[in-house]
């Protein structure tokens, strides 16, 4: 792993970098139960009449960045007028998810806070049912951990209150650090603590680099055999289950699981997780992590295939 914190330290992380990263820590995802089709179509109207539900990926599908992706809000408001059930899954846990739900209201996207679902609120279930110890969380300045209704420490610039932390959670890595990380794992080893990941992500797409995200940090955790990380987030099943429990009470109906489709830029979070649960995917290719790529190689390399392959909603 050493030789990828070098990489993102320089900048020089290409996407091959991060499948081989991806593909590195595949023995901790769960497995994909089938393969899908890989057929093509030129749009997601193109396809809706397939499906009943749509989960969306926010990144490389929605937007990019804090710039909305053309033609998005019209794609949305479409699934809309066809009565489709549309929620988004994100893994992003830094936040509450409110401030997701306040970024779409002000991008006019046609959601409500119902359909929206972050890996945070997962854990925030969670943790609902762990005793009530002093947390070290890794996150910023903003991450609240109020709202997550526990008590500790913000870790990354100060890492003074270490000693003090009897359990360990992940949300992001804005602040982390080498350094701290090795500080991290010696507490955690020392004391057997439990370790926590409110984001699985191992990278995030920037403007002309990745950043380093605590799936990346987390996975030194599997050579410790009394601290092995709980993930809540893409592409776990606990976090597709959750979705597919919301859309169902959305829908207030049965719906066939192969009528539900996961829209995403990911092979390795998207497409896996969406697969591993039994439900449709679709792989957005022109905005995302494989913009500028050639995808079939990527999904040669990881055989991660996806049912369908559109460029852009």
């Amino acid at each position: 792993m050493s030789l990828y914190y070098s990489l993102f330290n320089n900048n020089n992380l290409s996407i091959d970098d991060v499948i081989n990263l991806y593909e590195l820590k595949k023995s901790t995802f769960p497995l994909p139960k089938r393969k899908g089709k890989m057929e093509k179509a030129k749009s997601i109207d193109e396809i809706s009449d397939k499906f009943d539900a749509f989960i969306f990926d926010s990144f490389g599908v929605l937007n990019v960045g804090s710039t909305l992706i053309e033609n998005v809000p019209n794609a949305l408001n479409k699934l809309k007028r066809k009565e489709k059930v549309i929620t988004v899954l994100t893994n992003g846990a830094s936040y509450p998810t409110s401030k997701k739900v306040e970024t779409f209201c002000n991008w006019k996207l046609p959601f409500n806070s119902t359909e929206i679902i972050s890996s945070r609120d997962l854990l925030k279930n969670h943790l609902k049912n762990e005793k009530k110890i002093t947390w070290g969380v890794i996150g910023s300045p903003g991450s609240d951990i109020d709202e997550l209704g526990i008590s500790g420490y913000i870790l990354g610039n100060n890492m003074k209150q270490i000693d003090k932390c009897e359990g360990i959670i992940y949300l992001g890595c804005e602040y982390w650090s080498n350094e701290n990380q090795k500080i991290l794992e010696n507490h955690v080893v020392r004391n057997s603590l439990k370790v926590l990941v409110g984001n699985p992500d191992i990278v995030a797409p920037q403007k002309s680099s990745f950043s380093i995200e605590p799936g990346f940090w987390s996975y030194n955790f599997h050579k410790f055999r009394a601290s092995k990380p709980l993930y809540f987030g893409k592409p776990h099943n606990q976090i597709f289950d959750l979705a597919i429990k919301k859309i169902i009470a959305l829908s207030n109906k049965s719906i066939s699981l192969d009528r539900i489709a996961m829209v995403g830029d990911s092979l390795h979070t998207d497409i896996l997780g969406g697969l591993s649960s039994k439900i449709s995917t679709i792989l957005v290719t022109n905005h995302g992590l494989f913009k500028d790529y050639d995808y079939y190689n990527a999904i040669a390399k990881t055989s991660i295939c996806p049912d369908w392959i559109i460029p852009s909603l």
